[in-house]
C-alpha cells in the first residue's frame, strides 16, 4: 500500500468501502441480489401480519350521497327513525341518528319525538344495520311531515327473549357500522369511548355459537340509555349477563354497568 498526496492505493482498494468513494463493486452486487430478497420477506411478513388481524367486516360510509327517509322519530333509548319496510323483518326499519362528530347529545330533537318526519344525511351500514349521520350545526335535516305517525311505528311491540350470558366487546355504533375499519378492539379504545360519551349508542357485538356475528344495540336493565360509567370496559374482551328485548326489529341487550365485567374476571 502508498500514500501518495493523500490518495490511499493498494492492490485491494476496489473492494474497500470508502464513504465519500464509489461503492465497491463487491458490495453493489450484494446489493443487487440482497435487495429483492428483502423486499419478498418484507411483504411475506407485511402479509402474514395482516392474515392474522381480526376481518374489519363489510361495513360501509357511503358519503358519495345524500340519503332521505321517511319514518317515525324516536328519542328512547336513543335518537332512531323506524321506517316502513315489508321487505325487512317484522316489517320495518330502524336507522340509528347520529351526529357528524361525536357529539350526538347536543342534538335539539326533543320536538321531533313521536312524529312522522323526513330526515336526510349521510347513510352508514354494516349488513341489516344503519345509521344516518346529520349534520350538528343545523336542522335542515329533518322536518315533520302532515301525516300522523304510524302506530306501529311509534311504539313498536317488545318481545322478551329472555335471560342471557354474553361474551364480546362494546363498540360505538356509528365507527362499527362503518365509518372506521378497524372499529373494535384496544386499537379503537380512544375513539369509542369518546364517541359513548358523546351520545353516540354504544352496540355490544360477540359471536354465537355457529360462528356468526351478533350485534346488539346496549341499553341499562330498564331499556333506557347507557351511562358513562360502561367507559372503562369500552374495546375491552367483556362479558355480561342481562336480558335480551326485541323491540321491532331491533334486539336490545339490557343490562346496566355493574352487570358487565372484564372476560377475564
Amino acid at each position: 500500500m502508498t500514500l501518495n498526496r493523500g490518495i490511499i492505493s493498494s492492490p485491494d482498494e476496489r473492494d474497500m468501502f470508502i464513504g465519500w468513494a464509489r461503492a465497491p463493486a463487491v458490495d453493489r452486487r450484494f446489493l443487487v441480489a440482497a435487495l429483492p430478497l428483502g423486499l419478498a420477506g418484507v411483504g411475506g411478513a407485511g402479509y402474514a401480519l395482516a392474515a392474522a388481524l381480526d376481518d374489519p367486516g363489510a361495513g360501509a360510509w357511503l358519503t358519495g350521497a345524500t340519503h332521505e327517509v321517511e319514518g317515525v322519530f324516536s328519542r328512547t333509548p336513543y335518537p332512531m327513525l323506524r321506517i316502513a319496510d315489508p321487505a325487512a323483518p317484522f316489517g320495518m326499519r330502524t336507522i340509528l341518528v347520529i351526529a357528524e362528530g361525536k357529539c350526538t347529545s347536543a342534538l335539539a330533537l326533543d320536538a321531533f319525538a313521536g312524529e312522522a318526519v323526513r330526515a336526510s344525511g349521510v347513510l352508514i351500514e354494516r349488513g341489516p344495520r344503519r345509521a344516518l349521520e346529520v349534520p350538528l350545526a343545523h336542522q335542515d335535516w329533518i322536518a315533520q311531515l302532515d301525516a300522523p305517525p304510524s302506530p306501529a311505528l311509534a311504539a313498536p311491540a317488545e318481545e322478551d327473549l329472555g335471560p342471557v350470558s354474553l361474551a364480546g366487546m362494546i363498540m360505538d355504533s356509528k365507527c362499527f357500522f362503518g365509518v372506521m375499519k378497524p372499529a373494535r378492539g384496544r386499537t379503537h379504545k380512544a375513539c369509542a369511548s369518546l364517541c359513548i360519551r358523546g351520545g353516540i349508542p354504544p352496540s355490544f357485538w360477540a359471536r354465537t355459537p355457529d360462528g356468526r356475528e351478533a350485534v346488539l344495540l346496549m341499553t341499562n336493565a330498564d331499556g333506557g340509555p347507557m351511562g358513562d360509567a360502561i367507559l372503562p370496559l369500552v374495546a375491552e374482551p367483556a362479558r355480561v349477563t342481562g336480558r335480551l328485548v326485541r323491540v321491532g326489529d331491533i334486539v336490545q341487550l339490557r343490562a346496566d354497568a355493574g352487570d358487565y365485567a372484564p372476560a377475564d374476571a
